[in-house]
């Protein structure tokens, strides 16, 4: 499942958004202060929208230009065949 993605260092390119075929991650305009005073920014960057349709595939992971998507993949208790 999806856990996070690194706003802070995200460039916005909206690649995850694209890959994502489960429609989990959005591509939403956010205010970026910069380091210039008075001076704000808007751009877009990822959210994670449907966490619980994450099906684990990890393509926003492996796609991501700047490795900055964190994906854990499921683990549930199996019972044993014994």
């Amino acid at each position: 499942m999806i856990e996070t993605i690194d706003l802070e260092r995200c460039t916005g390119c909206g690649i995850c958004d694209i890959v994502c075929p489960a429609d989990v991650i959005h591509m939403t305009e956010a205010t970026v202060h910069s380091e210039l005073p008075g001076l704000v920014e808007r751009r877009l960057l990822p959210v994670i929208k449907y966490r619980e349709h994450c099906i684990t595939c990890f393509n926003c992971e492996i796609y991501c230009p700047e490795k900055i998507v964190d994906v854990h993949p499921v683990v549930k208790n199996r019972p044993r065949p014994w």
